[in-house]
C-alpha cells in the first residue's frame, strides 16, 4: 500500500506484483481493469524510470476516460452493463470509494520504493534502464491475488517484471 507521498507502506513484498509497460494506453487499460477488480489508488503505484521522468512535464497518465485500445473496448462492450453498476467490487462501499478517487493510482518513486523493500541498486539499475524513456512500471499491492493481478497486467500488454521488483540483494559477509 502506498501513502499520499507515494511511498511504500506495510507491502510485503511477496505480496507485490510488478509489469513493464511501454504503450501508455496499455498501461491505461491495465489500471482500468485493476479499478474495475476493486483495487484502490493506494493500491496501485505508477513508477518511471529517470529518463521517463525528465521527458513528462506532468505525471504518468491517469485519465480512466481516456482512449483505450480496441482490444480493451471490445472484451469490455460485452460487460458494459456490469461495468456501470460495479462487477468485479467486493461491495458497493468498494465502488463508491474507487469512483470517488480523483487518481486512480498512487505516482511512486522507483528507486526509493525498491531500496525500501530491499532489492538490490544493481537490479534496480536494471529495471530503470529497461523502462527507459518511454515505458512505466505498475507495481500492485496484490494480497492474496498476486495470480488474478498478473493476469489481469498481462492481458493488458504488460511484461511481468514481479522477481525483478521483489529479489531481495543478497548479503554478503
Amino acid at each position: 500500500m502506498w501513502n499520499q507521498q507515494g511511498q511504500m507502506t506495510a507491502t510485503k513484498p511477496a505480496d507485490l506484483v510488478a509489469a513493464l509497460f511501454f504503450n501508455e494506453m496499455s498501461a491505461r487499460d491495465a489500471i482500468a481493469d485493476l479499478k474495475i477488480a476493486g483495487l484502490r489508488a493506494g493500491q496501485i503505484g505508477v513508477a518511471l524510470s529517470k529518463r521517463g521522468k525528465l521527458g513528462h512535464t506532468e505525471s504518468v497518465p491517469c485519465d480512466l476516460r481516456g482512449k483505450h485500445s480496441i482490444l480493451w473496448k471490445f472484451r469490455h462492450s460485452f460487460e458494459h452493463d456490469l461495468h456501470e453498476s460495479g462487477a468485479g467490487l467486493s461491495s458497493t462501499q468498494d465502488a463508491v470509494v474507487a469512483r470517488a478517487e480523483t487518481t486512480p493510482y498512487t505516482e511512486v518513486d522507483l528507486d526509493d520504493t525498491l531500496r525500501g523493500i530491499g532489492v538490490a541498486p544493481a537490479t534496480i539499475n536494471l529495471l530503470d534502464r529497461e523502462i527507459g524513456a518511454n515505458g512505466m512500471l505498475i507495481l500492485v499491492d496484490a494480497g492474496d491475488r498476486c495470480d488474478e493481478i498478473e493476469s489481469i497486467l498481462e492481458q493488458n500488454r504488460g511484461m511481468s517484471r514481479t522477481v525483478m521488483a521483489t529479489e531481495r540483494a543478497k548479503i554478503t559477509s
